[in-house]
């Protein structure tokens, strides 16, 4: 549903990429949506504005302060990253830390091995193909290129069961 054509022409950039961009993403709660553009603003290094638009955004999915500050630390070091992909904190799932990590690989353009770590990791803690490929694509709004990359990269590492398999990435 395209709810753009029911907003008037001065409605914020931002909040029609919102309104069009995340109804194409049912795999991914509201929540997991806001981390993973806090995440691209982090590794975009887009901390003006659009972080502080994303940051409200996420106050109203559920995602405190504290989380936001957690994010900032999570990805500010990499090894820090690594460390603790495994468990969930007070303020992030596992989920949200590896689609996260997902994240940063893509929009860093790093698609080796720690990549197949975090897409096996996915796969691990029980999402399915489907939601890997999906937390791929939602990286496209900031990064095309990067998110193709990412999801030809993906499909080398995923199940190849026919009812799994995602035509859009051929």
């Amino acid at each position: 549903m395209d709810h753009s054509r029911d907003m008037p022409v001065e409605t914020p950039v931002d909040t029609l990429t919102y309104h069009q961009g995340w109804d194409e993403f049912p795999e991914l709660t509201d929540r997991e949506k806001v981390t993973l553009c806090v995440v691209a603003d982090i590794c975009r290094q887009t901390l003006g504005m659009p972080f502080e638009s994303q940051g409200t955004m996420g106050l109203t999915h559920g995602v405190s302060g504290d989380a936001l500050r957690e994010l900032l630390i999570f990805q500010g070091d990499y090894a820090d990253l690594q460390r603790h992909l495994y468990a969930a904190t007070a303020q992030l799932t596992v989920r949200e830390r590896v689609f996260g990590a997902l994240t940063a690989d893509v929009l860093h353009g790093v698609l080796d091995g720690v990549f197949a770590v975090h897409v096996s990791r996915a796969l691990a803690i029980g999402a399915s193909p489907a939601d890997v490929r999906a937390a791929i694509r939602f990286s496209g709004q900031f990064g095309a290129t990067a998110a193709w990359h990412g999801l030809r990269a993906a499909e080398r590492l995923l199940p190849t069961a026919a009812d799994t398999q995602d035509t859009a990435v051929a």
